[in-house]
C-alpha cells in the first residue's frame, strides 16, 4: 500500500482498535462513544487526549478510506467498527502488539515494551520485543525509529513513525524521561464498566432509532 501518515487522533483511534479487540474482545466491534472512551482513557496512554464524537468519527472515515479500519455490516443499526491493522501493514500478532503499544503509551525501551505489550499478546521475551522492532524498522516504509541514548542510560527508546518522524523537541523529552511502566489497565471493573455503559448508550440510541423509524 501507499505510505501511510496518520494524524494523533487517527493513530490513537486505530491502536485503541486493536488494543480493545484484544482485552475486551466481547465489546468488539466497537461504536464510535465506546472507541471515543477507549482512547481518551487516563491510563495506559501517553500522551493523554481528549478526543470528542465528532473527532473519533473522522478518525474512524479516514482509516476506513485508508482500508484500516472497516464497519461491520452485522452489528445492527448503531455502527460498529473493526480495525484492519494486521492486514494492510501485514503485521504478526506479536509484532502488532508492539506498534499498538508504542501509539498508545508513546516512546519506551524494549524492556518498557515487554511489560507494556503483554497484555496484548507481546512478545514474552526481550528477544521477541526486539525481532518484532526489527521487523517494523526494517521495511520500504520504516514503522519505527530507535532514539539516541543519553550518557548513563542502560537503553535507548524507540518511538512509532506512523505519524511522521519526531521533533527535535519530542526526541528530547522521549531520551531523558526516567525508564517507567506505564499503569496497566484496570482488570475488569472501570474499563468493563466504560465499555458496558457506551454499549448500553449504542443501544439506547438503536431503540430510539427503531421508535423513530415506527411512529413515521
Amino acid at each position: 500500500m501507499s505510505q501511510i501518515l496518520l494524524s494523533p487522533f487517527e493513530a490513537r483511534v486505530l491502536a485503541a482498535l486493536v488494543e480493545k479487540s484484544i482485552t475486551t474482545p466481547q465489546y468488539y466491534p466497537m461504536t464510535v462513544n465506546a472507541l471515543m472512551m477507549a482512547s481518551n482513557q487516563k491510563n495506559s496512554r501517553a500522551p493523554v487526549m481528549n478526543l470528542s464524537e465528532g473527532d473519533t468519527g473522522a478518525a474512524l472515515n479516514t482509516l476506513e478510506a485508508d482500508k484500516l479500519a472497516t464497519r461491520d455490516d452485522n452489528a445492527g443499526r448503531v455502527p460498529k467498527w473493526r480495525h484492519r491493522f494486521h492486514h494492510q501493514l501485514l503485521l504478526k500478532p506479536a509484532t502488532m502488539a508492539v506498534l499498538a503499544t508504542l501509539i498508545l503509551r508513546g516512546p519506551q525501551t524494549p524492556a518498557e515494551l515487554r511489560a507494556n505489550a503483554a497484555a496484548l499478546n507481546g512478545p514474552a521475551d526481550g528477544d521477541g520485543i526486539q525481532a518484532a522492532l526489527n521487523d517494523l524498522a526494517d521495511r520500504a516504509q520504516p514503522f519505527v525509529m530507535q532514539l539516541g541514548k543519553q550518557p548513563g542510560q542502560a537503553a535507548a527508546r524507540w518511538i512509532h513513525l506512523l505519524s511522521g518522524a519526531p521533533t527535535a523537541a519530542e526526541i528530547s523529552e522521549a531520551v531523558s524521561r526516567p525508564m517507567r511502566v506505564l499503569a496497566p489497565e484496570p482488570s475488569s471493573s472501570r474499563s468493563d464498566l466504560e465499555a458496558r455503559l457506551a454499549q448500553l448508550e449504542a443501544r439506547i440510541d438503536e431503540l430510539e432509532q427503531r421508535l423513530t423509524a415506527a411512529g413515521g
